[in-house]
């Protein structure tokens, strides 16, 4: 029964947020802008292929159909790109970060060269 109402509580939880969020999104016009999606990961890598597979389909998807280019930045097992991100604006939604767990992992590991 515990896990059960767990699982509802979470999937109530993300339905309420996309409930939520919604209204904003639905605002949001990219029309005539680049989209920057940070990979931080060489560009001949696992990664560089899914982001180049779904770059254009994320151009397609988002309102205005932005131009999405794929920027790597290779460097101290990704946490070169993610520092760069963190220290970034992200006010106009124009800058991406896309990352995995290999990226966390140093971050919960207190590894030094995070900022």
């Amino acid at each position: 029964m515990t896990q059960f109402a767990f699982t509802r509580r979470v999937v109530l939880g993300m339905v309420a947020a996309a409930a939520l969020s919604a209204p904003a999104a639905a605002e949001v016009d990219f029309s005539g802008k680049t989209i920057e999606w940070v990979i931080p990961f060489s560009e001949t890598g696992g990664s560089a292929k899914w982001a180049n597979f779904f770059g254009p389909l994320l151009s397609e998807a988002l309102p205005g159909n932005p131009t999405v280019v794929v920027k790597f930045m290779p460097g101290a097992g990704s946490t070169k790109g993610a520092n760069w991100f963190q220290n970034e604006k992200h006010k106009d939604g124009t800058l991406l970060f896309g990352t995995s767990g290999s990226t966390q992992f140093p971050y919960l590991l207190n590894d030094p060269r995070v900022r």
